[in-house]
C-alpha cells in the first residue's frame, strides 16, 4: 500500500491520485510562495515549469505577472486538473500546458527565461541527463530554480521508504548542478527543504 501511495506522489492517477492532488495542494502551496518570489520574474519572461502537477503554481504566476508560462507533466490526470485551474490564462494565450516526461521530449535551445521544479527532482534517477536538457532550454543568463525537501524531512513520510525517491542532499544537488555548467549557485533553507538558485 506504501508504495501505491509513493506512485502515486510521482504520477497521480485515478481516484487515489485526485485525493493525493488535494493534499498536494495543500503542502505545495507555501513552497510555491518561497519559490515564485526567487524567480525575480520579468515582463515578458518566458517560464517553465516541470512536474506542474494541479497547476497551482502556474496558475498564481499567469494571474500576477505579464509573462508567458508553460508546462510539461507525465500524469495525464495532472494535464487535466491543471488545465481546468488555468483555462482562463490558456484562452488568453498566457499559459501552454503539456502532457508529456520532460526527459522524453525535445526542448529548443535557448528558449526560457526561467526553469523551475518543486517536490520533482526526488523523482529523476540522475540528475545530469534533466540539468543539462534544463541548461539547454535556457537563455544566456536565464535562472533554474528547484524546490527540494530535506532528507530528514522526506525520511518521516512512510511512503518514501520504497526506493520510489531518490534522496538527493544538497551537496549532491550543487556538485551536479556545477558539473551541468551551471553558475552563481546558491540555497536557502527551512524547516521543510531547499531553494536552490542558479544561473546559466
Amino acid at each position: 500500500m506504501l508504495r501505491l501511495i509513493g506512485n502515486q506522489f510521482k504520477k497521480p492517477t485515478g481516484l487515489l491520485g485526485k485525493i493525493i492532488s488535494i493534499l498536494m495542494i495543500k503542502g505545495n502551496g507555501p513552497d510555491y510562495d518561497i519559490m515564485i518570489p526567487e524567480l525575480d520574474i520579468k515582463k515578458n519572461d518566458r517560464i517553465l515549469e516541470i512536474g506542474y502537477g494541479h497547476g497551482l503554481g502556474v496558475n498564481r504566476i499567469s494571474s500576477s505577472y505579464d509573462c508567458f508560462v508553460s508546462g510539461i507533466d507525465f500524469s495525464e490526470l495532472m494535464f487535466k486538473e491543471a488545465t481546468k485551474r488555468n483555462e482562463e490564462h490558456i484562452k488568453q494565450k498566457k499559459v501552454e500546458l503539456n502532457f508529456g516526461n520532460f526527459l522524453e521530449v525535445e526542448i529548443k535551445p535557448a528558449q526560457y527565461d526561467k526553469v523551475f521544479c518543486v517536490h520533482v527532482i526526488y523523482f529523476w534517477n540522475n540528475l545530469s541527463e534533466p540539468f543539462s536538457k534544463i541548461r539547454t532550454g535556457l537563455k544566456e543568463g536565464g535562472v533554474f530554480c528547484i524546490f527540494m525537501a530535506n532528507i530528514d524531512f522526506i525520511n518521516k513520510k512512510k511512503f518514501t521508504k520504497d526506493g520510489i525517491f531518490n534522496k538527493y542532499s544538497i551537496d549532491q544537488v550543487v556538485t551536479e548542478l556545477k558539473r551541468a555548467g551551471f553558475e552563481d549557485i546558491t540555497y536557502n533553507t527551512n524547516n521543510k527543504g531547499y531553494i536552490i538558485k542558479c544561473r546559466k
